[in-house]
């Protein structure tokens, strides 16, 4: 691990170099742009969805990105679909979800001569009702995908706490879903199937794909696999569930890291996943096939931006989601910029810095081998 232009995560970690054993997701590009990979996964889509040939006939046709919350090469995969689109026909959607709609500048400048809708939930004139899935759960959708021939979800898949990888249907619902909706889809996240780097049979991720197919054009999907430096691996275009699928095998084998028990393990990170709460206890699960049974969890975050909603930190995302990934006993420190009493309020208990973190659960659990997964966000787990 290098420590050039040091983040608060990487400060903290050169702080208690030698003390840990750091691991991390080995770089694994292949050496081919993603440029090249988009514009070859196009021409040989999965799944019968075929984009170049859908937008023939489309006369309107939605392109999805992320957010400014999530890090992807959105460059590349808009200029690889304005080579096969119509481009005059394409109008592009941010896909917020749940969070503060942000500015339409995360859609890069050469692609902003197109309409550009920043979803907003609370725009409920905007949504259209399209039923419930096989589960129950309710589906109202952005207004521009319901009216759209031809929808495409772009993005690129890591892993994802309880949706198994990130990426494919997950750009639509919950992207730009009724946030009511996608938090009932999120309360399946207790279900034990609802994993991190688990996608098959995982009940949390099938019902947003039900609930994304219900579109009424043609849902199609882009999405590329990079490896934990950003170096491009692969690409797949063509049918949001089983294109996705293709994806999500190879990004197991990209992101899985294996390493040995300990009673004491750090996570961490870089931005924008540290900069709540929120985000960073998303950090949390790799490290449950990691951690023995009463052992610390050290977090480290900055949280430059705060908690986030406080109720839905502490029982959506951590007792929900977080907590049943860990082992049944254990600890969670969190080492970040925020006062003692904001963090006291969380789940987590503070800790002015890692050095005083280690030193402490080193006191309660003496003779433990700290390990540190560092960039966890990238990460599935196995033990050793």
């Amino acid at each position: 691990m290098t420590f050039a232009l040091l983040s608060f995560a990487q400060e903290q970690l050169r702080a208690v170099q030698g003390r840990v054993r750091v691991v991390t997701p080995p770089p694994r590009a292949r050496g081919r742009g993603l440029s090249e990979l988009c514009r070859e996964a196009l021409g040989r889509p999965v799944g019968g969805v075929d984009i170049a040939r859908s937008a023939v006939e489309a006369r309107r046709i939605v392109l999805v990105v992320s957010d400014a919350t999530r890090e992807e090469p959105r460059p590349e995969l808009l200029a690889a679909l304005r080579e096969v689109l119509p481009w005059e026909r394409v109008e592009l959607v941010v896909a917020c979800g749940t969070h503060e709609p942000c500015s339409p500048e995360v859609v890069p400048g050469p692609f902003r001569d197109r309409p550009i809708h920043v979803f907003d939930g609370r725009a409920e004139s905007e949504l259209v009702h399209l039923g419930r899935t096989p589960r129950g759960t309710r589906v109202r959708l952005l207004r521009a995908l319901c009216e759209a021939q031809l929808v495409v979800a772009t993005g690129r898949i890591r892993p994802h706490y309880f949706a198994g990888f990130s990426g494919g249907a997950k750009s639509i619902f919950p992207g730009c879903a009724h946030p009511t909706d996608a938090l009932v889809n999120h309360a399946l996240k207790a279900d034990p199937s609802a994993r991190l780097g688990r996608v098959e049979d995982n009940v949390c991720r099938l019902d947003m794909e039900d609930a994304a197919l219900r579109l009424p054009g043609t849902a199609g999907m882009l999405n590329v696999l990079c490896d934990v430096d950003g170096g491009p691996v692969a690409a797949a275009s063509g049918h949001l569930v089983q294109a996705h699928r293709v994806l999500a095998r190879e990004a197991l084998e990209c992101f899985r890291v294996a390493a040995p028990p300990s009673a004491v393990v750090v996570v961490a990170d870089r931005w924008p996943v540290t900069r709540t709460l929120y985000q960073a206890s998303k950090l949390l699960p790799p490290a449950g096939p990691l951690l023995e049974d009463g052992g610390t969890i050290i977090l480290v975050a900055d949280c430059a931006d705060g908690i986030g909603p406080q109720p839905r930190v502490n029982e959506g995302i951590y007792r929900l989601g977080v907590r049943p990934q860990l082992p049944p006993n254990h600890r969670v420190v969190l080492v970040s910029t925020l006062a003692p009493e904001v963090v006291a309020s969380s789940y987590a208990e503070p800790a002015p810095n890692l050095v005083a973190a280690l030193d402490a659960a080193l006191r309660r659990h003496p003779g433990a081998q700290p390990l540190a997964l560092w960039r966890a966000g990238e990460m599935v787990t196995v033990s050793t």
